[in-house]
């Protein structure tokens, strides 16, 4: 007579794992995989919103030469963008004033880029915080 195993192993299982140890696995697989789709659209916002500042601080050194009316409206697109991208992550940011001519007043840019760095560490380090205490949570270190 053949007898039948206690415990019903699922498809889940790895030969002869036990059910304990696969659940453990499982459950880490599952954790490991939510925290890289957290980090990669944190890094995702992060690259997209530092790579933007570059671009708009290299618009903003072309801007301060003479005659650079192009330079000066691709620099307001950029900080124009940053805001809105910033507002879309529920961040508010205030442009720096403009000028008489429609353009931002160049001397308050720098500044702009200053708040614009220290939000973005900010909401970077309080969304990685509160990533990690979901998945203490998630992993039941943690009631």
């Amino acid at each position: 007579m053949i007898e039948q195993p206690s415990v019903s192993w699922d498809q889940g299982f790895h030969g002869s794992e036990h059910p304990d140890t696969a659940a453990l696995r499982i459950r880490k697989a599952y954790v490991d995989t939510m925290i890289g789709l957290k980090r990669e659209n944190m890094e995702r916002v992060y690259t997209y919103l530092t790579e933007l500042m570059d671009k708009a601080k290299e618009e903003l050194g072309h801007a301060r030469g003479g005659n650079a009316e192009h330079r000066r409206a691709a620099l307001r697109q950029h900080i124009d963008e940053t805001v809105a991208y910033l507002k879309g992550q529920a961040l508010e940011v205030t442009a720096p004033p403009k000028g008489a001519d429609g353009h931002y007043v160049l001397d308050e840019v720098a500044g702009f880029f200053g708040k614009v760095k220290c939000v973005l560490d900010q909401w970077y380090d309080s969304h990685l915080i509160a990533m990690y205490d979901e998945m203490v949570i998630l992993t039941n270190l943690k009631k």
